[in-house]
């Protein structure tokens, strides 16, 4: 049950800076950068909402790439499009360095914003498989 706690908490972190991501586009004196940073930060809570499901130890070493290569060296399976995800590393510097980088265009903001949503819901689908199934073997479900 404390994996499942844990995991909500993740995910609930997740979720939370990505509706911020989500409701700042388009507004005015708001970067892309900074909601791309922000799109990065809600898919590493994701991936940790993840780890916690799983009672793994995350990496000591920031980075979704990081994250997706201790999941495969520990055994862990996921979908192929989640190596996708290791795009949005870039964004993990881009609001604190932005003038060393090109700035952020809308298609790639929205693509980010696709792929950490995609990880929401992947990750919430996880959870909820999870708390089905201990629900059947606690004898709650007799469907």
């Amino acid at each position: 049950m404390e994996k499942l706690r844990a995991a909500h908490q993740w995910l609930e972190a997740a979720q939370s800076v990505f509706l911020k991501a989500r409701v700042g586009f388009g507004k005015e004196g708001i970067r892309n950068e900074d909601l791309c940073y922000d799109l990065f930060q809600a898919t590493e809570r994701a991936l940790m909402a993840f780890f916690s499901l799983l009672g793994l130890i995350p990496p000591p070493v920031q980075g979704i790439e990081v994250m997706l290569t201790h999941l495969s060296l520990k055994g862990v399976s996921f979908p192929d499009w989640m190596q996708e995800l290791i795009k949005l590393d870039r964004y993990s510097a881009i609001s604190k360095w932005p003038w060393f980088q090109n700035p952020i265009q809308k298609t790639e903001y929205w693509e980010a914003l696709d792929l950490t949503e995609r990880l929401i819901d992947w990750v919430e689908e996880e959870i909820e498989n999870v708390e089905h199934s201990s629900n059947i073997l606690n004898g709650g479900d007799k469907a």
